[in-house]
Order: structure tokens, then sequence, then C-alpha cells
């Protein structure tokens, strides 16, 4: 055990030397003595210290003041106080400055002098403040239509209110029952600043919704000192499915209350820029084909000139005729609308200055002899069984194009947004697109243990963003391989990949890319590796994997990193999977017999079960307990199970036992 011991704290003193350096580098300096200046904000010996918003702060100065209230708590057990500006406050007292208030103004930090986004973190003595462009509570900015990728909710909807208290789980009986949060879309840079200074200068670290999973180093003194930081997040628009992320991922995070969930994706910066890429046009039945008695305000008229010739189907299955002029002019018109402050209807996906044109999400194009002609230019335009090509990108580029050079005529300064996906994946071949057309490619990273998937994606994806003459933004399938096996009652060998990803992450952002979209989240440390990259491009992932295993796992750490070592490097290792997925031009997902098979065999198992069973052994305190158990339990048990159900198919039983 003291072996043991020795050995756990020769992996966290690096760790701490680094925290300190990270926290200390550049540290404010008194502009007389040139001595770094401590800034204390709990202490036995003196005033703690205060925190201070605006009289009416922004919502984002309200979640951001609560939030650091309630972690110097957890730190400290002190629960500093909130007040605002116009309170008089002692010179001897720090103050932590949150959000814009006519004290940032006479130290010279206006909002307005931020882009959006763009924050500061400004040292100042006895003062720290936090402070960006926010989104302002008016009756104006309320009534801003919009719709994103998560097409489910409107902009407006996105504004959502939750139990702080129930959330963070909080005792303090004086701590907000309700709260309305920031949208992920409104800006929001105080709050930005507010979870930076909490990571980098305080230590917190986020690595679930729930306090479990939350990392709080526990100190009798609080005393911060830096120097002025001022930047924003690597890539724009960084967003992603909701929910808990299925059965693996609830129980990593030890099943959150969708509160919790929702209080999260702020922690994790989710949002940004105001983009939206999905099917966008079912709105076209309720408007242009039936009346839908539901939604009986839509019904504009009846225009079957608009679907598609020869196919059956209602809203969400019937396509389009998308070589009809009629449909270009009405689409081009409801961009334009939209643009005009006359809103959306219906489900349209639109925010900002894009207007979102995406079809059904089938392949049954319409029969008549213009869209024809039209998919026949692109018949051959793939490689193998490739879920991507371009077997329809004319067609539809073709399309979308019409509609830009509409669009453009009136308002050259907006963009119509579109993926590149399936059929029409790869850029078109004899025209190239309108400047005012914005695509996101849609790649399947977490599948990429097929190489031939991999370089066939990258084929293209290199095609649309190595011009550098658009917005490129990107969708990221992290749903394989859980999707298949929750749709189908099997269960996975988990996709763990936060390496692989990481090495994407910074490809995309050498690349340009202004934001990607997250279709499924993955696994805990995929996912919040994934969201921390967005926001910082240039992070060491093997630095920060090897700080979640010390810092949450403690005295497991070595046990538990092997752990999900192993599972990654076997995931990703094509020479275990069947032949074919090496060298055969097709689309390949796991399946349950790759996963029990060809992955998760009797020796592997075996491995895999010392090392969990090694660490229960190794656990030194009920906290460390608790999390071993949200992987124990969520990813071991899973993988117990999973392997199981295939034997009983096969009609054997578990040889690991």
């Amino acid at each position: 055990m003291l072996k043991t011991f020795k050995n756990y704290l020769t992996r966290l003193i690096p760790l701490i030397a680094i925290t300190f350096i990270v926290s200390c580098n550049g540290r404010q300096k008194d502009s007389k003595s040139e001595s770094y200046i401590p800034i204390v904000l709990v202490s036995a010996n003196q005033l703690s210290a205060i925190i201070v918003t605006a009289e009416n702060p922004t919502p984002s100065a309200r979640l951001a003041a609560l939030e650091i209230q309630t972690m110097v708590k957890c730190i400290t057990g002190v629960k500093l106080a909130i007040t605002s500006d116009t309170v008089k406050i002692s010179k001897k007292q720090s103050r932590i400055f949150v959000g814009e208030s006519e004290a940032t103004r006479k130290l010279g930090f206006k909002a307005d002098d931020f882009q959006p986004q763009e924050y500061a973190i400004a040292f100042r003595p006895n003062t720290i403040i936090l402070i960006g462009r926010d989104w302002l509570d008016t009756p104006e900015n309320r009534a801003e239509a919009g719709r994103g990728t998560n097409w489910e909710s409107s902009l407006a909807q996105t504004r959502q209110t939750i139990n702080y208290a129930s959330a963070v789980e909080c005792n303090s009986p004086d701590a907000p029952a309700t709260i309305e949060l920031p949208g992920p879309f409104d800006d929001q840079a105080s709050l930005y600043a507010a979870y930076d200074f909490l990571e980098r200068f305080l230590g917190v670290r986020f690595y679930g919704p729930t306090p479990l999973n939350t990392i709080t180093r526990q100190m009798t003194e609080l005393v911060v000192m830096g120097s002025d930081i001022r930047r924003m997040p690597g890539f724009k628009y960084r967003d992603a499915t909701g929910g808990n992320g299925g059965p693996i991922l609830a129980k990593q995070w030890n099943d959150p209350t969708p509160d919790q969930i929702t209080l999260y994706q702020r922690r994790l910066r989710l949002g940004g820029e105001k983009w939206g890429g999905n099917h966008s046009i079912r709105t076209y039945y309720d408007r242009f084909l039936k009346k839908n008695p539901e939604v009986p305000e839509l019904w504009e008229g009846k225009h079957p000139e608009f679907f598609a010739k020869g196919r059956k189907g209602d809203s969400g299955g019937l396509q389009f005729c998308y070589s009809n002029k009629g449909l270009i002019k009405q689409m081009a018109k409801d961009a334009c609308d939209y643009f005009d402050g006359k809103g959306i209807k219906g489900f349209q996906i639109a925010m900002g200055d894009y207007f979102t044109i995406v079809p059904n999400d089938n392949n049954a194009w319409c029969l008549c002899d213009k869209c024809q002609a039209s998919l026949a230019l692109d018949k051959d335009n793939h490689l193998g069984g490739h879920f991507n090509s371009g077997t329809a990108s004319h067609y539809l580029f073709g399309f979308v194009n019409a509609v830009a050079k509409e669009v453009a005529k009136t308002h050259p300064d907006k963009k119509i947004a579109t993926l590149a996906y399936h059929v029409y994946a790869w850029p078109p071949k004899d025209f190239k697109l309108e400047p005012n057309v914005s695509v996101a490619p849609c790649l399947q990273p977490r599948n990429y243990w097929a190489p031939r998937i991999r370089q066939a994606e990258m084929s293209w994806y290199k095609q649309w963003v190595e011009p550098r003459d658009r917005p490129i933004y990107l969708w990221n399938y992290y749903c394989f391989p859980t999707e298949a096996a929750n749709m189908q009652g099997w269960h996975c060998f988990p996709g763990s990949s936060a390496r692989h990803l990481a090495e994407l992450i910074k490809m995309y952002y050498a690349d340009s890319v202004r934001g990607v979209f997250l279709c499924g989240i993955g696994e805990q440390l995929d996912y919040y590796l994934t969201m921390k990259m967005y926001d910082d491009p240039t992070l060491n992932a093997d630095a920060f994997i090897d700080e979640f295993f010390d810092l949450y796992f403690g005295a497991t750490a070595l046990q538990m990193k092997t752990f999900f070592d192993r599972t990654e490097t076997i995931f990703w290792d094509t020479s275990r999977y069947p032949e074919a997925v090496a060298i055969k031009d097709d689309q390949f997902h796991q399946t349950e017999e790759m996963a029990w098979k060809y992955l998760g065999t009797t020796e592997v198992m075996t491995e895999l079960r010392t090392l969990i069973e090694k660490a229960r052994e190794m656990t030194t305190n009920d906290l460390e307990r608790q999390r071993l158990a949200t992987w124990d339990n969520g990813m071991w048990k899973y993988m117990v199970e999973g392997r199981e159900m295939w034997l009983k198919k096969q009609g054997k039983g578990d040889e690991t036992r």
C-alpha cells in the first residue's frame, strides 16, 4: 500500500506543480515594487471577498455570480456574499466584479469593447474583473426568432428555467430555487470568464453534471494571483444533442437530473455563434400539401408542384421537386422574410445570419424528367459501398445555389446554411457554390477504426475546407457505436476514442472550421475532452487525460487509466476486426458479433476484470468508491452484460467468471 501511495504521489506532484504555474504565470505586479499581488478571497484573518454585479445584472452575470459563490463554498465552506455595485464596499475587502457595472466602467472595462464570446479575466489591486459581452434581457431580444440544429427548441425555449439549488445539491437555505439560464446562443461571455476563472485559478473541474463529477480542492484559505487574460473560444459554434447520453454515460455521470444536465451544458460553454444545420423543410407539408389541424395557422394553399413527382409520403417522408422554379422562389422568399425580421415558420431552422436548407433524410427523389436528368450527371459519383457519396451533389447543391443567388440579390451579407451529407456529401464537380453558402460536412470520426472510412471521408472533407472560401461547420457522429446497440437491444464494446478525437479537433481548428455539432456525445471522457478542446484546441490531450484520472479517481487512477487505455486501444485496433474492415471500401458499424467475438474476447474481458477488481481493492475513501462505481456500473457491468447476452445467443456461458 505504501509503494502504491508513493506511485500515486509521483504522478500527482507534477500535476500540482503545473496547476500552480498556470495560476501564477505572469502574476499581477505592483507597479511600484514589481512584486506579485495576492488577492485574498477567503481567510480566517480578514474579510472574505464579495461578489459584485450591476444593480440589474445580465442573465449571464447573475448565473456567473451564483456559480462562483457555490464553488468557493464547496472549496472553503465559506459563502461569499453577492451584492450590487450600488453598495459601498470597504477598500480592504477583496472584490470579484462579475459582468459590466458602473464599477467596471470606472476601471475601463465595458462590455461593448469586446467581440462576441470574447471575455477578460483581469487583476487589479484587491480586485478581480470577469467581463465580456452579454445578452441583455429586453423585450426586443426576447422576441428574436430562431431555431437551431436541435430543432425541437426555438431560440426563446433554450432559455431554460432550472431549480438551481437542487441542481447543485446546495444546502444553503437562501440558494435560489429557480433561475432562468441564458440561452446557449445568447451572448454570455461574462459567464465564460467565470468558468475559466474557476477552472484556471481555483482548480475546479466539471467532469460531469452532478456534484460527484465535480472536482473542488478543499482549502481553508483561498488566495489567487494572475495576469490579465483576454480570449475567446477557439471554435465559434459548439453544440450537441441533449439528454443523458445513453446507458453508459448516464451511469458515469451518476444519473443526473435534467436540470443538472442543462446547467452542465452552460459549464461546458455549449452554444456560441448562431448557426444551425439539420433537415429543415418539413413545415412545407403543413403549408403547401395538406392542412394540419394541429397547426392550421401554417396553411397557405396547395402547391403540389413543390413535391416529388411519382412518390408517396407525408411530412418527413415525401421529398421535393428540387428543379421546380416555384419552390426555389418560395424558399428564397422564406429566407428573405426571416432576414427581414418576419420570423420563422413552424420548424424552419434559422439563427443569426444563417437560414438553413437541408432536404429530408431519404433519397426518394423526384421522378420528373428535369430532376432525373440532374441526378443522372452523378450516377457514378460514389466509391464502393461507403455511406457518403456524391450521387446527388449536382442535384441538391444546384438547388441550394439557386436559392442562394436569389437571396444574395437583396441580402448579400446573409448566408444559406446546408449540410454535406450522405449522397450529397461530396462537392459538386462542375460548378462552384455561391459565396453566401455555408456548408457543414457530416463525419463519423468514431468509426475511423475502419481505415477506408477515414480515408474516404478525409478526401472530400479536405475538398470542402481547403479553398477557405466560405464558413465551414461540421456534424460529428459521436453516437456510434452505441446508437445501433441501443436501437437493436444489444450492448456495444465502448467507443473510447479520446486521443483520436483530440487529433481530429486540432486538424479541424487548423482547417479554420468555425464550429461542430455533435450527434450523440459519446462517453464521459470523450465528451468532456471534446468540449474543452472546442474551447481551447491547443490543449495537450495526453496531459489532460492524465489529469482527469489523477483528480477523479485518486488512489485508483492507475488502474482506471489503464482500463480506459486498453478499451481505447482495442476499439481502435483494426487488426482485431474482421479482415474486410481493413481492405474494403464499404460502410462499417460495430455489430454485436464484432463487439464480443472480436473486441471483448475472453482474454480482453479477463484483463479488464482484473483491473476493475484491483481498483475496488485500492479505494481509500467513500468519494473514490462512489466515483469508481460510476465506471464500474456504467462501463464495466454494461460490458459484462453485453458479452453474457451474446454468449447466451451462442449457447455458451461466461468463461471469464
